[in-house]
């Protein structure tokens, strides 16, 4: 029985990363491998997690107390808030680094006995590679140019030289495959392997159809007549304060009757709220926060709208395409345009553009057949981000012998 070290940064609950992470796991499990599962934060009891979606079969636990955890993601976000104090941050990680990473994951790794490790998040933890015993796989969850690029892009031989040492690099999108080899050409075509997020359309079609969890309030909400977006509220990914523009230009231009529900929780939570407010649109803008089920809101959503300023694949768009729902998404990189197929099985519109997203929207509640053919041809799509095809793709990695 082959052995396996899957590596990720946190398991709160609310993020796709997150989820697939948890689907993983059970793949992993049910094909009969040995799975240590190790988050790197630990945010403590206050905050949701997937833990109790973990198989039981999985040995968990946290790299970090949740003290320290906390202390860190303190820093780290005060860091985003104040680019001055990123210097100051970052020598305040170089020390924990030390510890946490080099003396702590040194000993995992010995005592483990592994065969693979999966690292299942992209900021190229390179203490895992220094084992020489096991082979290492990571996923690139998001857009290369993002995550490489800008000012990141002074470390780009520091960054090529990390992903070297892994024997696979997985990205999740053929555009984030593209932008990967462009961005680093000199990294072996071989190791960059393309594979889907793994899809259960089972349970997200059986969790559309369950109202038996749902309050009365809830059940009231699902019956008025909404458009609905699902996210992390965190405006420096999601933009959905260019959600909240456009709906801004359809009720006070458009008279549109249709309310706004945002399905999430995040840290711009409350600027947004803020935002709303200022816009004297609280009756019509609903921020219904975390749903442990938000599929049976895709479901009975008019169309839902998928607003980023970036992604790595976007899976929250399959899971509307599932339940059937109409979707208009950023044309961000990567993911939307390729799962939407250009725009054949939704629409797309220019990120944090509002007014073109405003038009999108209309045009789309206005013309039911529009919405139906497209429906249609997304549902036929969506066979392709299959649960068994990933796996077979998954497997032929593990099992594969140099």
């Amino acid at each position: 029985m082959k052995k396996i070290l899957f590596y990720t940064s946190f398991i709160t609950a609310g993020g796709g990363l997150q989820k697939v992470s948890v689907e993983y796991l059970e793949i992993l499990i049910n094909k009969g491998y040995k799975v240590d599962f190790i988050s790197d934060f630990n945010m403590g009891k206050d905050i949701e997690t997937l833990e109790s979606l973990i198989p039981k079969e999985v040995n968990f636990q946290y790299l970090k107390s949740a003290g320290v955890s906390k202390f860190i993601y303190y820093f780290r976000t005060l860091g985003k808030r104040n680019k001055l104090f990123n210097l100051l941050l970052y020598m305040l990680m170089i020390c924990f680094d030390f510890y946490y990473y080099h003396t702590k994951m040194k000993y995992i790794l010995k005592r483990g006995n592994y065969d693979f490790s999966i690292t299942f998040y992209q900021f190229l933890p390179s203490y895992l590679t220094r084992e020489k015993s096991i082979k290492h796989i990571i996923w690139l969850h998001g857009s290369v140019e993002h995550f490489f690029g800008g000012i990141k892009n002074l470390f780009k031989k520091s960054y090529e030289y990390k992903l070297q040492k892994y024997d696979y690099i997985v990205t999740i999108a053929d555009e984030m495959k593209e932008q990967l080899e462009n961005f680093y050409p000199n990294l072996q075509k071989g190791k960059i392997k393309r594979i889907y997020n793994p899809f259960n359309f089972d349970n997200v079609i059986k969790e559309a159809n369950n109202y038996e969890s749902l309050s009365v309030q809830e059940q009231k909400l699902l019956g008025d007549d909404f458009i609905s977006t699902v996210a992390r509220i965190d405006e420096g990914q999601k933009d959905i304060a260019t959600l909240i523009n456009a709906y801004e230009i359809l009720y006070k231009q458009n008279k549109i009757k249709e309310k706004l529900y945002i399905i999430g929780d995040g840290p711009s939570k409350e600027n947004l709220e803020n935002l709303v407010s200022f816009k004297d649109l609280e009756k019509q803008i609903l921020f219904l926060g975390n749903k442990s089920n938000p599929y049976i809101w895709m479901k009975n959503t008019k169309l839902f709208v998928l607003s980023s300023k970036f992604e790595g694949f976007g899976l929250v768009l399959v899971e509307a395409m599932t339940c059937k729902t109409f979707v208009i998404s950023s044309n961000c990189k990567t993911g939307p345009k390729e799962i939407l197929k250009n725009g054949e099985c939704g629409d797309l519109f220019e990120v944090g553009n509002a007014k073109e997203l405003a038009q999108k929207i209309k045009f789309a509640l206005n013309h039911e057949e529009y919405r139906s053919i497209k429906i249609c041809k997304a549902f036929e799509r969506i066979s392709e981000f299959n649960e068994l095809a990933v796996m077979e793709q998954l497997f032929s990695l593990l099992e594969y012998k140099k």
